[in-house]
């Protein structure tokens, strides 16, 4: 490594890319000849987590400062200890010195080597190449949001693109804005004042991606978010993304902004929280190719006109929006290729007749839905809903025969699933979870047998017990006499996981099932846990989640089973994991 080494792994590269820019271009002046100093002496006088205090101590001048905006301010990082009455250049000089005392403690000298030259100091300079400045330009766009800011900050080569980045994330966090430190009405106050700057600089121009997730609210942040939509919203916008408040006010997007010809270039709409109307006419979207409502109040009608001026959309994504009750999607769709609809409350009916859905995810309670011409497409799908498993079996293999990856998860089940009448000819992965909090009343996992005989190609099974009142019946040895079944071997069953294992009788004759019918079986993997709750071996975390009495006496009682009429039937060729309670945190 050369002289910039101490940086560290995320700032070596800026620092190599200014060095190179500021010599090339010859303003290395403008920085008062402090690249070459600084690349010179920073081996030998930065402490780790004070080279970005020395670099804004070079750069962040009283002019520097007053020109970014507070968002570059706000990622330059130590944010959350900035006083509330002090000045970003105030606040890094202080910082500084406080880093220079440190690095006098600890014996250095904070000078560089001295020579013959009238200046008194030892110079170095680095020749690179003199590359074009849209180059840079290109360069400083590709970095992460922060590590722009930090260049931005520190580099006149950088000041510039930092103005026109394509790009804008707004958040409590790129805004320095520390709920701890701040109320409510002061977040929201200083939130409106830090994005109308920041906006009212930009002017819209260059911009291709805006994100803005709010984190207060007052009385005039919609009339804000007014004018900065009137701002963003140019022929050059392709992405937009807002993350609302549940307030009792609804935010009313203006459709009008994306008339004439302003909304042409939008290719990802995201909205969460608010609402969508007026959608009559408006023919703006064509470009329009993924779109995501959350929490939003739009009707169906509402939907329907927006989607049948979409013809390019291509994945749609509709989460608790309560106003839908019939959602229509038009032939006219012929790219939707994705379909997501969850927790709809009052949606009843989901009727598609856009012919290319290869991927079909629904949650809801109570709903039906008809694919038309994509159930021969579907590939992919994904099922939230009571008795899930019982349609999967009965009813699935007539309505979507070609399907590849399925994954059910069932809030109430009947104690008898019924049987495959028809098989997944092409079913590879499989993923069947009961949810947490369900009654499941004499639950027979056995069921699971079902679908391996009905799906010859399956080579992933994924099933979740993790289940807190599933009533089943105990296996208890010799004295529990397996259930024997002539079962077709499934040769391509490679890996077989089972969250929430426990001493279920009808778990243990289904894992021994599949080790005696698996033939190409790769890894069986029984978490005897719940799977969900993190392990401080697996987080950053002193201790594991605390769990029930309960959890951990299935847990040991399952570990008991498996090492007693499980263990002793796995090949050597199948890579068997068992996973049990944390011996640290739970040794009861």
């Amino acid at each position: 490594m050369m002289a910039w080494e101490g940086l560290g792994s995320r700032w070596a590269s800026v620092w190599v890319l200014e060095l190179i820019s500021s010599v090339a271009s010859g303003r290395h002046s403008a920085w008062h000849h402090t690249t070459s100093e600084a690349a010179a002496c920073h081996a030998q006088v930065l402490l780790p987590g004070t080279s970005h205090l020395w670099l804004w101590h070079l750069a962040c001048t009283p002019e520097v400062m007053s020109w970014l905006d507070p968002m570059a301010c706000g990622l330059m990082g130590d944010v959350d200890n900035v006083p509330a009455c002090s000045s970003p250049s105030r606040f890094v000089l202080q910082k500084f010195q406080d880093a220079k005392i440190a690095l006098l403690a600890n014996g250095k000298d904070f000078s560089c080597q001295q020579d013959g030259s009238p200046q008194g100091r030892k110079r170095r300079t680095y020749s690179g190449p003199d590359l074009p400045e849209d180059i840079w330009r290109h360069i400083h766009f590709m970095m992460p949001l922060q590590d722009a800011a930090r260049a931005a900050c520190v580099s006149h080569a950088f000041l510039g693109s930092w103005r026109c980045r394509p790009d804008i994330t707004i958040s409590r966090e790129t805004l320095g804005l520390n709920k701890n430190l701040h109320g409510k009405d002061e977040i929201a106050r200083d939130f409106n004042s830090k994005v109308d700057q920041i906006l009212k600089k930009r002017s819209g121009i260059g911009l291709k991606a805006l994100k803005i997730d709010f984190c207060g609210y007052n009385a005039d942040t919609y009339s804000y978010l007014n004018n900065w939509l009137e701002i963003a919203i140019t022929p050059e916008l392709e992405e937009l993304t807002l993350h609302l408040l549940p307030n009792k006010a609804k935010y009313s997007f203006p459709c009008s902004l994306l008339s004439n010809g302003r909304g042409n270039s939008i290719q990802h709409l995201k909205l969460a929280w608010g609402t969508f109307r007026n959608t009559v006419g408006l023919d703006c979207l064509k470009h329009l190719t993924s779109l995501y409502l959350s929490n939003v109040s739009i009707t169906g009608n509402e939907l329907g006109c927006l989607l049948s001026n979409s013809i390019a959309l291509e994945l749609l994504d509709l989460s608790e929006c309560y106003k839908i009750v019939h959602l229509k999607i038009p032939c006219l769709l012929q790219r939707l290729s994705c379909l997501r609809v969850s927790t709809c409350g009052r949606l009843k009916m989901i009727e598609n007749k856009a012919p290319n859905i290869s991927s079909f995810h629904f949650s809801g309670l109570d709903g039906e839905f008809s694919l038309g011409e994509s159930s021969l497409q579907l590939k992919d799908m994904m099922l939230n809903k009571c008795c899930t498993i019982s349609f999967a079996l009965a009813k699935l293999p007539f309505i979507v025969p070609n399907l590849e990856a399925l994954s059910l998860y069932s809030y109430y089940e009947v104690p008898n699933p019924p049987m495959v009448s028809k098989t997944f000819l092409h079913l590879k992965h499989l993923s069947i979870k009961l949810c947490e909090g369900a009654f499941f009343p004499d639950i027979d996992c056995f069921y699971a047998v079902s679908f391996l005989d009905a799906a010859p190609s399956l080579e992933t099974l994924l099933l979740g017990v993790t289940v807190l009142r599933m009533k089943h019946e105990p296996f208890v040895g010799e004295h529990s006499p397996r259930r024997q079944i002539m079962g077709t071997h499934h040769s391509n069953l490679k890996s077989v996981k089972i969250i929430g294992f426990c001493s279920a009788k009808s778990l243990v004759e289904l894992t021994c099932y599949i080790l005696e019918n698996a033939t190409s079986l790769d890894c069986l993997t029984l978490d005897t846990t719940w799977g969900c709750f993190p392990r401080c071996s697996d987080h950053e975390i002193s201790k594991c989640h605390p769990l029930t009495k309960n959890i951990i006496r299935d847990s040991q009682n399952a570990l008991l089973v498996i090492r007693a009429w499980i263990e002793g039937k796995v090949p050597p060729s199948v890579k068997f994991n068992v996973l049990g309670l944390c011996s640290k945190c739970h040794n009861t």
